[in-house]
């Protein structure tokens, strides 16, 4: 058969057909790029298992962009960076929420979109201003979940199963034996039907018996419950505190009984020495009374009641003292202030004495010393005699004192007045003798002589 074809037509047919093909798939390319395109970085947590370049770049569902490049962080080696190119008209914001996703039941990954605080800024615009790039952190894939959950699941099962498995094999022997054991029961149950027969007949018998005691129970019961009903529940409670506190007096005291049990067996056996040597004491004070003389011990009784006398009456003179000693107390401090003032007075009598004396240096240095201290030393000694007098008359003084009778105190007064005038007296004596040193050698108040102070050679 002959065919007439026009291979002109036919080729030119085919390369338009070509050419339609290359223009559909350039106006499809070119329709999801229509505007200007921004570069966004999303870093994505863990694994982009799926995740390849020119895998679409979805917001809402709506493709906006592709993966161009997919690397690992340098910086933190769980993050995968993902660089994107994406419409820079996007509403993508730092609050968008990026997330791997799994695209039908392809299995092919892609990048999700969705959204974002419109009152923050456009990060892709922010971008293309500086010249630079957005970046976005993803969350966790779903997908990186489920399977992380389901490895976590699969191993607990796994756990569960072979526990599963050790019990069944540690129990087999035990549940066995058992179901064994139930066997045999039941065989014995077959061949005692008649026991069991008659024990039900006896359990039946039992329970017509137990309903005709029931009824006596029960007026039991409503007695108990009348004589409980009429004791006072305070009472109850009462002795039951009482008996509470008794039983915890006993516990706290029980650790004394033993030490108290041993008190009381040496006790009883000191006792029985005590009695034992009680009577051998009783024996020995029976002897001793029966060899004493009764004559005698009346003597002795009488020269106690004697001693006891003179004692009442020496305690009686003393008392007498005592009494005459506080009555006469004004007298007595008169005298030791008496004293006192004397013993003064012979104080500064001696320490005028002592500067007359310093005053008689100078004079003693000049050319008549020898005779004025010849002279001196005779004063002085009368001075002496003076104070050996008075010393003697204070030794009477004193035991005149001690005596304490009335006339020994008017004598004490009347010497201590004496004593007085004699003190005044030197006192006269001293002060004129320090007033007019000369007076001491050359006698009164006359005129004075005069000495050559000169050295002689």
């Amino acid at each position: 058969m002959e065919t007439k074809a026009n291979y002109t037509i036919v080729g030119i047919v085919i390369i338009l057909i070509i050419t339609a093909g290359f223009l559909g798939v350039y106006w499809m390319a070119t329709a999801n790029n229509q505007g200007e395109t921004a570069r966004l970085e999303v870093r994505i947590p863990g694994s982009a298992s799926g995740l390849s370049v020119g895998a679409p770049v979805l917001f809402n569902g709506i493709r906006v962009g592709s993966v161009r490049s997919l690397t690992i962080d340098g910086v933190d080696p769980n993050y995968v960076l993902a660089m994107t190119e994406v419409r820079a008209t996007a509403p993508v914001y730092a609050s968008t929420k990026a997330v791997l996703g799994i695209q039908g039941l392809t299995g092919s990954a892609h990048i999700e979109l969705s959204g974002g605080n419109t009152s923050d800024l456009n990060i892709l615009e922010e971008a293309v201003e500086k010249g630079s790039y957005a970046v976005l952190t993803a969350d966790e894939s779903s997908v990186t979940n489920l399977l992380a959950t389901a490895d976590a699941i699969l191993q607990r099962v796994n756990k569960a199963v072979v526990g599963i498995e050790e019990f069944v094999t540690t129990a087999k022997g035990p549940l066995t034996q058992t179901v064994q054991n139930a066997e045999k029961f039941s065989e014995a149950l077959a061949a005692n039907s008649g026991g069991v027969d008659s024990f039900l007949k006896n359990v039946s018998s039992l329970s017509k018996t137990l309903e005709g005691v029931s009824g006596k129970l029960e007026g039991l019961v409503t007695r108990a419950e009348a004589i409980v009903g009429a004791v006072e529940p305070a009472k109850v409670s009462e002795i039951v505190q009482n008996v509470e506190t008794v039983s915890k007096n006993i516990s706290d005291a029980s650790g004394d009984f033993k030490p108290m049990i041993e008190e009381f067996k040496t006790a009883a056996t000191n006792i029985a020495e005590l009695s034992q040597n009680a009577e051998s004491a009783v024996s020995k004070v029976e002897g001793l009374l029966n060899s004493v003389d009764t004559e005698k011990v009346q003597e002795v009784v009488d020269n106690i009641t004697a001693a006891s006398a003179q004692a009442r009456e020496g305690i009686a003179n003393l008392t007498m003292v005592s009494e005459t000693i506080g009555d006469r107390n004004q007298e007595i401090g008169q005298i030791i202030e008496n004293t006192d003032q004397l013993t003064a007075r012979l104080n500064d009598a001696a320490l005028q004495v002592q500067t007359t004396l310093n005053k008689l240096n100078g004079v003693i240095d000049g050319a008549d010393g020898q005779g004025l201290v010849a002279e001196a030393k005779d004063t002085l000694k009368s001075f002496q005699d003076v104070a050996n007098k008075i010393n003697a008359q204070i030794g009477p003084i004193m035991s005149n004192v001690d005596r304490f009778s009335n006339s020994g105190l008017k004598d004490i007064e009347a010497l201590i007045n004496e004593a007085r005038r004699s003190v005044a007296r030197i006192e006269r004596a001293v002060a004129q003798i320090g007033e007019d040193p000369q007076s001491l050698i050359f006698g009164g108040s006359g005129s004075v002589k005069q000495y050559d102070g000169r050295r002689r050679r």
